[in-house]
């Protein structure tokens, strides 16, 4: 299977869309970064630059531009921008998509997929969970740091399909840790389970998780927060197996202990932060469902003030 011929936008090429359209371009991809700012900037003057534990360092000289209509149509769009910017990226996403086009997100949250679906028909979008710990150091420059790399593609009503297997092979081919999933929404929530605790935690502390599990009482919280975004999960009709908090909590007990979740950096960074699309999410469909979400309900109070940033990166 060739990569030549698959045309790929990567809306919001910062750490995740960056690792992971850059692995496509180096395995043969056409594609283009959407970017903004001295980011922008420095990947015209210089290429991206990737430094990655899990696929090398390279430099990636892939089209790049902050006009997404001037792109036309491609086989493949990347949704990778934070979660706050998710309807201003949709709004001017309409001619990258034509008749066969595919959608995935590697976004935060579990609105993504529907939020795409009800802007360009679901027959043009594939759920899809993306784990790894990747972001800008410099402009131009992407550190991948840790996490797994991995990306699990299904159809947003299950069962196996033809455009699945493929596009998973095609990850595949790029180097990436990608697999077909039946359950993909299944799957979009157990990352969300994940990515509440993280994230949450370590913004709430500003700590990485290594000085988490230090603390038996953050690590109390932390399996916590998990337990309710589960219960939850299981009120909005996903059938989560009871032993997914023990098992995410001891997962992530055994992953680098230097690792702050995406909105912790943010955070430290005085850049928007997506609380509202994760524990404040959580808060506001365990009210829908008479779910108790104490933890989830701490974390978004003590954060709810830096939603939008204060510029300090």
């Amino acid at each position: 299977m060739s990569l030549d011929n698959l045309k790929v936008a990567v809306v919001g090429a910062g750490g995740t869309g960056a690792f992971y359209g850059g692995a496509l371009a180096r395995a043969g991809a056409e594609v283009t970064m959407i970017a903004r700012g001295p980011h922008l900037e420095a990947i015209k003057s210089n290429g991206l630059q990737l430094k990655s534990v899990l696929l090398g360092d390279f430099l990636i000289n892939s089209a790049v531009t902050d006009d997404m209509s001037s792109i036309g149509a491609v086989d493949l769009v990347i949704l990778a921008v934070k979660s706050w910017g998710t309807d201003a990226a949709i709004d001017s996403m309409s001619g990258l998509v034509d008749d066969d086009t595919v959608i995935i997100s590697t976004q935060n949250g579990v609105d993504s997929e529907r939020l795409l679906a009800d802007a360009f028909g679901a027959e043009h979008v594939l759920g899809c969970t993306a784990v790894v710990s990747a972001m800008i150091t410099e402009p131009g420059v992407v550190n991948q740091a840790g996490g797994p790399g991995s990306l699990e593609i299904g159809e947003l009503f299950g069962g196996p399909s033809d455009r699945v297997a493929d596009l998973v092979g095609r990850f595949v081919e790029a180097g990436l840790a990608a697999q077909a999933h039946n359950n993909i929404q299944l799957a979009l929530w157990q990352k969300f389970i994940f990515i509440c605790a993280l994230s949450g935690m370590t913004a709430l502390t500003r700590k990485p998780i290594g000085e988490i599990w230090a603390q038996p009482t953050t690590t109390e919280m932390y399996f916590q927060v998990l337990t309710e975004v589960a219960t939850v999960g299981r009120a909005e009709g996903v059938d989560i197996p009871e032993s997914t908090a023990a098992d995410l909590l001891s997962g992530t007990q055994a992953r680098e202990p230097f690792i702050i979740g995406s909105m912790g950096h943010d955070l430290i960074a005085g850049n928007p932060i997506e609380i509202g699309l994760l524990n404040g999410r959580v808060v506001e469909l365990g009210k829908q469902h008479g779910v108790p979400t104490p933890a989830n309900f701490a974390i978004d109070a003590a954060l709810r003030p830096h939603e939008g940033g204060t510029g300090a990166g």
